[in-house]
């Protein structure tokens, strides 16, 4: 691809990184908050507790 385009090879290996950072991150933050609700220190709402929640 990188032939095809004339960008170099480290352009799309930039630009990979760059594109999946955010998932990566995402998963990071997502693993931790699951593990503070393992250990109680997160609460936890039911959907009804939520919705009731957005009326307030």
């Amino acid at each position: 691809m990188a032939k095809a385009t004339g960008r170099t090879k480290t352009y799309y290996v930039r630009e990979a990184i760059l594109e999946h950072l955010d998932d990566l991150e995402d998963a990071y933050l997502a693993e931790a908050t699951l593990e503070r609700v393992r250990r109680g220190e997160e609460r936890v709402l039911s959907s009804d507790e939520f919705w009731r929640g957005l009326d307030d």
